[in-house]
């Protein structure tokens, strides 16, 4: 027989060509080593079915164990982030919507309605940094800790009467550290308003409006709250301990 290579004659036994090398296909060695790893071959598959069929349940085990590892892991996760994906999609929102918010968050300055604007602003996650709102990152400054201190004071003067129920020292320090915050950014941002600001008129009724709250639930007069204002901390929660209960 000729080598299917180089043509050369070869023998049948011979299971290479002896001029070129090539594997002789037809020699019989070729074919009894074939039929030998065909044998092992089936062996071995023959042997990994038996052995699938025997471990199937623990397979099917593994697996569902993994798809719940993994799911409790996604689940984990969305709930962490759940608030961070409602946030980021509010934001989005609100600059999609920045013409609706911002005549909203007008309305509500116009009717003084300063925690109303805050709760809206927070609601709808607006960002007052964006160019879109940059209008009202002064005005929102001010607001958050007006609140802040309108919200203390209610607070102290509303359990003063029931001083030995509630832990008074802790609502005295809430409602002097209110105070300090509201005036520290007021007099932060008052500094550098322009006389047209737009939204000017409405930090200076907050200041108003807290010292109006000051003097009704505080006793403090014009003079009074100059010193007030000019005292340290401690004076400062001294005065609020004794006219909100009496110590």
């Amino acid at each position: 027989m000729k080598c299917p290579s180089c043509g050369a004659e070869i023998g049948l036994l011979d299971k290479v060509c002896p001029y070129c090398g090539t594997v002789n296909t037809e020699s019989s060695g070729h074919q009894a080593e074939m039929v030998h790893y065909k044998k092992q071959s089936e062996k071995t598959k023959g042997k990994l079915r038996r052995s699938i069929a025997q471990n199937k349940p623990i397979v099917i085990s593994v697996v569902v164990f993994l798809f719940l590892v993994i799911g409790s892991f996604i689940a984990m996760d969305v709930a962490e982030n759940a608030s961070l994906y409602t946030h980021r999609a509010r934001r989005r929102e609100a600059l999609k919507k920045s013409v609706e918010y911002k005549a909203e968050l007008e309305r509500y300055l116009e009717a003084e309605d300063y925690a109303g604007f805050v709760a809206y602003k927070e609601l709808h996650v607006i960002p007052e940094y964006e160019e879109a709102y940059k209008e009202f990152e002064k005005v929102w400054d001010v607001a958050y800790y007006y609140c802040t201190a309108m919200n203390s004071i209610e607070e102290a003067v509303m359990f003063g009467a029931d001083a030995k129920r509630y832990r008074m020292e802790s609502y005295v320090s809430d409602c002097q550290r209110g105070i300090d915050m509201f005036y520290f950014e007021y007099e932060s941002n008052v500094k550098d308003l322009q006389d047209d600001y737009k939204y000017r008129d409405r930090i200076l009724d907050m200041k108003e409006k807290v010292e109006v709250a000051m003097h009704v639930f505080l006793g403090l007069d014009e003079e009074g709250l100059r010193e007030y204002l000019d005292s340290s901390q401690n004076k400062q929660e001294a005065y609020l301990e004794e006219v909100l209960i009496g110590e």
